[in-house]
């Protein structure tokens, strides 16, 4: 079975919660695509991910960092000396070593803005296989 999440939003929340999913269904013995698309792609490549408002307060985000990395998800900035600053983008590239887990960059909004390298860790892929990936997955999820 695959589970194709779809992962649009430039928040960090939506980031995290995305991958954790896709590491449970993994776990489950599954595949698991997670695409990035639109602001979540351009966020991975320039770094301008935001929080959800219930997340913005320093106590919120401090929590959601705590729970993530207690779960195993190496969410915290490793080199901050601040316990509510996170690393999306160290999650991600831990991620894609992840057995069952694959990370695709959206080939469509890949030319729409132009990516740059910055987002190497990221599978790319060519139209016709995103197609293939959405006939054929067995759930999709258009963002968690």
């Amino acid at each position: 079975m695959t589970t194709l999440l779809i992962c649009r939003d430039a928040l960090e929340d939506s980031v995290l919660g995305n991958l954790a999913l896709a590491r449970a269904v993994a776990k489950h013995g599954d595949e698991a695509v997670v695409i990035f698309t639109g602001e979540a792609l351009v966020a991975l490549d320039t770094g301008t991910f935001q929080w959800s408002p219930n997340f913005k307060t320093r106590e919120a985000r401090g929590k959601v960092i705590a729970g993530a990395e207690a779960a195993g998800l190496p969410f915290g900035h490793k080199e901050g000396l601040d316990s509510r600053w996170s690393d999306v983008r160290a999650l991600v590239v831990a991620m894609k070593d992840e057995t069952n887990v694959r990370l695709v960059a959206c080939p469509l909004w890949s030319q729409f803005v132009e990516l740059g390298s910055a987002v190497e860790y990221l599978e790319r892929i060519d139209e016709d296989t995103l197609v293939d990936m959405l006939a054929n997955a067995q759930t999709i999820v258009g963002g968690y």
